[in-house]
């Protein structure tokens, strides 16, 4: 009985723990609408919900140039979702600062964007990446693999077309691993315990 209760002590630390921060990652490259590759693998973006609405976002573009041309260049991530109150930049990657904007995606149809080109030699190209933080989302869940979330890819090709992209698939954070690892462990254990008082 006492063990019991000590494991399932340890079971319930494991999942506080867990969910103590929030963290995900997206890989993007599918195509949304617009003139660009059809399923390019080409940015990954990282978002930490660090408690209290305050959120902290880092994307980092692939090798832009081979897989869109040389003037190729991610302007702007439309989201579908709560706009936040305050945003600032740790500048880098040739964006020296993300401002939030209304609107966007194909037809505007997203609620706000994080908006990269502004002033306009401010843009992310090829293997740069910048990182932001805003501040006033509440405890909301982190976006999904739905569409909450497109990337505008501009300067495609010779013509300098654009594309919206949305993430193509989720990847486990390094800390969903080790939680997997570790409930997988206590499972192993449990059912060792349970052999040996029946033999």
């Amino acid at each position: 009985m006492i063990r019991k209760l000590t494991l399932s002590i340890i079971a319930a630390g494991f999942l506080i723990c867990g969910g103590a921060v929030q963290a995900a990652s997206y890989q993007f490259g599918q195509l949304l609408a617009g003139n660009g590759p059809a399923n390019p693998y080409f940015a990954d973006l990282e978002i930490i919900d660090n408690g209290g609405g305050n959120w902290t976002f880092t994307l980092s573009a692939l090798d832009l140039n081979t897989i869109f041309g040389s003037s190729s260049f991610i302007g702007s991530m439309a989201i579908d979702g709560v706009k936040p109150t305050s945003i600032s930049t740790d500048a880098a990657g040739g964006v020296t600062a993300v401002s939030l904007k209304n609107g966007g995606g194909p037809g505007g149809i997203y609620d706000f964007r994080y908006d990269m080109i502004n002033p306009k030699n401010d843009k992310l190209t090829g293997l740069e990446s910048v990182t932001w933080h805003v501040g006033g989302l509440g405890s909301i869940a982190l976006p999904g693999f739905n569409g909450e979330m497109a990337l505008h890819v501009q300067g495609i090709g010779s013509n300098g077309n654009s594309a919206w992209y949305v993430a193509t698939s989720p990847v486990p954070e390094p800390e969903t691993y080790a939680m997997l690892l570790a409930g997988l462990g206590l499972i192993g254990f449990m059912v060792r315990r349970r052999k040996e008082s029946v033999i």
